[in-house]
């Protein structure tokens, strides 16, 4: 768990710099709650990825006083917005389902949710799950368009 924890710490730094956490320090251990019931509740990808979206939304909302605009660790102002916080969310989620076995329920999981934008969930079915050229094909080039290769 502790593992997950400085994960998601690690990566709402680098987008929300120190100060936002420091304010906000609560914001890490809901979003893990939120992660740690994927798999354990009948909720979808979808429906998580809302609740992390909101706890991010509600946390800058509320951190910087109603500004979203946020001092990151390099000096620089931000002003954070809707598509920066959705994309957020999508690379926190992943954190629950990358490192689940390859399983047919996982898949159909991601399938949907990458029908629903979630470019995270596209590059986990490239990665690991089997599905014919064409079909890679079609992801890797969503993926590539969208600067979502990583």
């Amino acid at each position: 768990m502790a593992g997950r924890l400085d994960q998601i710490e690690s990566m709402l730094r680098a987008q929300l710099g120190s100060a936002l956490l420091e304010r906000c320090p609560d914001l890490i251990y809901v979003i893990n709650q939120s992660l740690v019931r994927f798999g354990r509740t009948d909720a979808t990808l979808s429906t998580l990825w809302r609740q992390v979206d909101s706890a991010i939304f509600n946390a800058v909302y509320t951190g910087t006083d109603r500004s979203m605009v946020v001092i990151t660790d390099t000096g620089a102002r931000m002003r954070v917005k809707s598509d920066q916080i959705r994309e957020m969310a999508d690379r926190l989620l992943a954190l629950a389902y990358q490192s689940l076995p390859v399983s047919e329920s996982l898949q159909d999981a991601l399938y949907d949710f990458a029908r629903e934008g979630s470019f995270a969930a596209m590059r986990e079915l490239v990665r690991r799950f089997p599905m014919d050229d064409f079909e890679r094909g079609c992801y890797v080039q969503v993926l590539t368009e969208n600067e979502q290769t990583e």
